[in-house]
């Protein structure tokens, strides 16, 4: 038997043994409804709609938090920060009862519309801040073209 054969022979045996002794390989799709389906780790989805427009626009900002069910009650009543890139801020806070576990509803949606005056690329900004600290934060770009109202508009471009 030619020594390719013996070499193809032993790399088959060898994948077999690693498929074999890596079970992690295999992936499984938790059962709906168990823990296992639950988020391990906090994420925050940011949309901007429109994302790309002409000023003045006015936009619209959803944020979604996904958040482990251990982590609950750290984000229970948070402060809401936004920072629109355009040297203006605006923030949320709310009063609420003291947290109780499998009762308190934590907020997961977060919303907020602002009007860009002028063109330009804006980095958004959420912030979830409990008292100084900072919880969670996330970003996005908006691309804002100059409108009618911005200086240069339809003027030659070098």
């Amino acid at each position: 038997m030619p020594s390719y054969w013996l070499s193809a022979r032993a790399l088959v045996v060898t994948a077999a043994l690693a498929v074999a002794l890596s079970p992690g390989l295999l992936a499984q799709t938790p059962a709906p409804g168990t823990d296992a389906d639950k988020p391990r780790k906090l994420s925050i989805d940011l949309r901007i709609t429109p994302q790309v427009s002409f000023a003045p626009s006015r936009v619209r900002a959803i944020a979604e938090l996904k958040l482990p069910a251990d982590r609950h009650a750290e984000f229970y009543c948070a402060a809401i920060e936004w920072d629109w890139g355009d040297l203006t801020e605006s923030a949320e806070s709310i009063e609420c009862e003291p947290y109780e576990d499998g009762v308190s509803a934590v907020k997961q949606v977060f919303s907020a519309e602002h009007t860009f005056q002028t063109g330009g690329r804006y980095r958004v900004q959420l912030r979830l801040r409990r008292n100084r600290k900072i919880l969670a934060s996330t970003s996005t770009i908006v691309t804002v073209r100059p409108g009618v109202r911005d200086a240069g508009y339809g003027a030659p471009q070098p």
